[in-house]
């Protein structure tokens, strides 16, 4: 199991693309600077990067607003999101890794109140992103019907980073790079 810091760390952290050149316009960090820096950081990525933190911080607003909704109590909940957590750990340790890298780099070009400001706006659009989606399919759908949805399809396992995952190519090699190069014990 993740270890809580690294939980919390990934659960709040920002999508990197779209979100990426806004935060980098505001905080006068150009997203290509980074990239073109010879560090791993590319358009792709950061995509793949951000759709995954958009999937996070959906998960746990849906685990936030569904309790006691849809037949779920908060049992189920949490050990239908310690499953995906479980489930999707090596991609999580990754995505965690590749932002703090993202926002080592900005911090190594700009300064570390440059990479303060890119958390601080990739952060706020990135909540901004997950509580309009949120909303959407709770209005689309209803709220009980939404969560009992959100949550069968999360325990089933269709929501894990696998094969039919829309970025799992991208992030399959993005998981593959960070154990290449990972530091030997």
């Amino acid at each position: 199991m993740l270890k809580p810091t690294l939980l919390a760390l990934t659960l709040i952290l920002p999508t990197l693309n779209p979100v990426l050149a806004k935060a980098s316009k505001a905080s006068s960090v150009k997203a290509s600077a980074v990239a073109d820096s010879g560090n791993p950081f590319t358009k792709e990525r950061n995509q793949a990067a951000g759709n995954l933190s958009t999937s996070i911080v959906i998960m746990q607003r849906m685990g936030n607003d569904c309790r006691g909704k849809g037949g779920l109590t908060e049992d189920k909940i949490k050990a239908t999101q310690q499953k995906w957590i479980k489930d999707n750990r090596d991609f999580l340790m990754m995505h965690a890794d590749y932002i703090n890298g993202y926002l080592t780099s900005i911090k190594q070009i700009q300064g570390e109140e440059a990479a303060r400001q890119a958390m601080a706006d990739m952060k706020k659009t990135f909540i901004e992103q997950g509580n309009e989606a949120v909303k959407a399919t709770i209005d689309k759908n209803g709220t009980d019907t939404a969560c009992s949805k959100f949550f069968e399809a999360m325990d089933a396992g269709k929501m894990d980073i696998k094969s039919s995952h829309p970025d799992y190519k991208v992030l399959k090699g993005m998981l593959d790079y960070s154990q290449k190069n990972a530091p030997k014990k």
